[in-house]
């Protein structure tokens, strides 16, 4: 099955209901923070005592037929100051490692339900996360991936997102919705492999190494929207949102989550390595 095919999988039957025909009240505004919490480690990269993991993280949001209301911003752990990077060796096999200092957070996000996106209460908008699992090959060093993904991965994101996102007409039925939600999805997946190698060739000679990435849609929804997705995502056999993509490396992890409390956790295969990456959702 193809990537939209399993998308659309996911959201057609999380849309198969009418809109109210009332009149809604305009949704409340809220702050959410997705977080990189930790790494479990079952084979290990290094060919030392231990790895060293810590988290990137890259932020974005993008409101659906608002043009150039797109924005994507970088938090990492390795110059935020607000948590120490790993101690040498922290990461051996079946520890788990603490992360932090990576948070990244959403303010003014408002839930909406279905009458509140058809009848545009609230412009509906598209929150996501990109967590770059790292391996510190150096402890006093730079922060070469971070800068890179800062001046450019942001930039490619939050262009992409005003082309695909905010220029887009909001459809006036709740097929189109579906239709333009899965298209959107397919367009974006599609721009993320090249996207980061992009950023991989931009290091240069950057000692530390990318582990894994976690790609997270948090879609902000309420109400009868909400159920309506988790019962989408139960037909499609799919466990926590979490979608096996065949033409995606098992270094790359998707998600079509909800901007609401949650966790989930990746697991990433590389040649000689494998660990679990742990995300969660909060207020």
């Amino acid at each position: 099955m193809n990537r939209k095919a399993i998308i659309a999988a996911t959201l057609v039957t999380a849309l198969s209901v009418l809109a109210a025909s009332c009149t809604l009240p305009t949704p409340a505004s809220r702050t959410w923070r997705v977080k990189a919490v930790s790494v479990e480690i079952i084979d290990q990269s290094d060919f030392d005592a231990g790895d060293e993991p810590y988290a990137i993280q890259l932020g974005f949001r993008s409101k659906l037929g608002v043009p150039n209301s797109s924005d994507a911003f970088v938090v990492s752990q390795c110059n935020s100051g607000a948590f120490p990077m790993p101690a040498p060796n922290v990461g051996t096999p079946g520890s788990t490692v603490q992360l932090g200092g990576a948070d990244i957070v959403f303010p003014e996000a408002k839930n909406l339900d279905i009458g509140d996106v058809l009848l545009e209460t609230a412009p509906l908008e598209i929150f996501g996360t990109m967590s770059f699992i790292m391996e510190r090959d150096v402890l006093i060093g730079t922060c070469a991936w971070t800068e890179t993904i800062n001046a450019s991965l942001r930039g490619i994101l939050r262009d992409s997102l005003n082309l695909l996102v905010a220029e887009a007409a909001i459809p006036p039925t709740e097929e189109q919705l579906i239709d333009l939600i899965v298209g959107l999805l397919d367009d974006f997946l599609a721009i993320i492999p090249g996207a980061i190698a992009i950023s991989v060739e931009g290091v240069g000679a950057s000692p530390d190494d990318l582990l894994g990435v976690a790609l997270q849609i948090h879609l902000p929804t309420a109400g009868v929207f909400t159920n309506l997705l988790d019962l989408g995502l139960n037909l499609a056999g799919i466990d926590n949102g979490i979608i096996d993509i065949p033409d995606l490396p098992p270094t790359i992890g998707f998600r079509i989550g909800k901007l609401l409390p949650s966790s989930a956790t990746f697991n990433f295969v590389g040649p000689d390595y494998e660990l679990n990456y742990n995300s969660a959702v909060g207020g």
